[in-house]
């Protein structure tokens, strides 16, 4: 199924969320190390209410992510520009240009250019390069306990410390950026993926309104025929005695069912052309579901060897039935028997959450090259087949949720027909 837009940007702004907590977190073990163990004097207040500043905005970023909306470019935007302006100011508390962290200044403008690439990636840019050109001559320079700021500075142990300082945030820097852009990576690429099965997805529905449209026309067509012949079929007999021609007479009979048949499956599909699931379906406990698509089936495949295996446990759960369905469940099945030397095995099976409907046959085996056009495109192996069938049968079934698979069999093949409960 298609990945819903919402929670796609919903995952990406949750990154943002975890990416900003470990932000804070970090910020406040630097904070400590530097109080404690360097004796740096920081300014507490300023940067503690920054710190709270940064809390709150996360949380109404995790309110927005629990909202299930779909997040615009716009808001990633506010969410960075928060973060490089809050970024800004703690470095404006703790030495300007001179603090060691100032690679964080990339993170976000790697996000926003895997993102949101365009006017608003370089708008992020300059606002960036602004604030850490300010911070070049603006900014409150750090001083030790007990120390002078500029004798200190000149000592050979803190430049070292500083060295060190700016490796160490070079390092957090390029790992947040890799782990980062390598997630968003794989996010797009799923959203490419997402994006082509929706093309296909619709290929399909278009196909599906022709072959609807054909069928209207053609169940209006098909009337006045079919009618004529039911005429022709009563009047075969007439002057014939019933038991000299006992075998004409029942050519008749099968011929009448037939046109029967044909008329019953027209008027089904006058009834249901057009109409979709939920006007139609209604739930059924699936051990009901299970019989009455097998029962029809073997009402009109009377010549067909079957044999339904169903588990030793209750099946729980409930499933849609309608007559498109029931149609569907049918092809596959007929499909089965048509391909099978002898007898097609049903297999019944299920979970918690899904009944598993497998139709096992003994034929020769479908190929992968069919297993890969299964669904996609209309084709038929049958000499006289019009290759509909299996394409109508799939794209019914998946409408309502249930998944098809094919695997090949020492000798045959299984169809699996995947239907989730209600």
């Amino acid at each position: 199924m298609a990945q819903d837009p919402a929670n796609s940007s919903s995952r990406i702004l949750m990154q943002l969320f975890w990416l900003r907590n470990f932000t804070m977190v970090f910020l406040i073990a630097m904070f400590l190390l530097a109080l404690f163990v360097l004796e740096i004097d920081l300014p507490v207040m300023p940067l503690s209410f920054i710190l709270l500043i940064l809390a709150l905005a996360n949380l109404a970023t995790r309110k927005l992510i629990n909202s299930h909306k779909v997040v615009s470019e716009s808001s990633i935007f506010n969410q960075l520009s928060i973060d490089i302006i809050a970024f800004s100011l703690i470095l404006y508390f703790a030495g300007g240009a001179t603090n060691p962290f100032t690679f964080f200044y990339l993170i976000p403008l790697a996000i926003s250019a895997t993102i949101i690439p365009g006017k608003q990636t370089w708008v992020l840019t300059a606002l960036a390069v602004v604030a850490y050109s300010l911070l070049l001559k603006f900014y409150v320079p750090l001083a030790y306990f007990g120390h002078d700021h500029h004798n200190v500075v000149a000592s050979d142990g803190l430049f070292n410390q500083h060295v060190i300082g700016m490796w160490f945030g070079f390092l957090l820097s390029a790992t947040l950026v890799t782990w980062f852009v390598t997630y968003l990576s794989k996010e797009l690429k799923q959203r490419d993926r997402d994006i082509e099965e929706a093309r296909r997805r619709e290929l399909r529905d278009q196909q599906m309104i022709t072959l609807g449209t054909l069928a209207a026309g053609t169940a209006h067509e098909l009337g006045t025929p079919l009618a004529s012949l039911s005429v022709v079929a009563g009047e075969i007999t007439r002057d014939y005695d019933p038991v000299k021609n006992s075998e004409l007479f029942w050519h008749q009979e099968i011929l009448r069912q037939q046109i029967g048949r044909c008329k019953e499956i027209l008027s089904v599909l006058s009834d249901t052309v057009g109409q979709s699931r939920a006007e139609t379906g209604h739930p059924v406990a699936a051990q009901e579901f299970v019989e009455q698509v097998v029962s029809r089936w073997r009402r009109h495949r009377e010549s067909a060897d079957s044999q339904t295996f169903f588990p030793d446990y209750p099946i729980e759960g409930n499933l849609i039935y309608d007559k498109t369905i029931d149609q569907a469940m049918a092809n596959l099945l007929n499909n089965s028997a048509d391909e099978s030397v002898g007898r097609v095995n049903i297999a019944i099976s299920s979970n918690e959450r899904e009944l598993y409907f497998d139709i096992i046959d003994d034929g020769e085996g479908i190929s992968d090259e069919k297993i890969a056009m299964a669904g996609e495109v209309s084709f038929s192996s049958k000499p006289n087949g019009m290759g509909i069938g299996l394409f109508l049968a799939l794209t019914t079934l998946r409408r309502i949720g249930a998944s098809v698979a094919f695997s090949r069999m020492n000798p045959g093949t299984r169809t699996r027909v995947v239907l989730p409960f209600l």
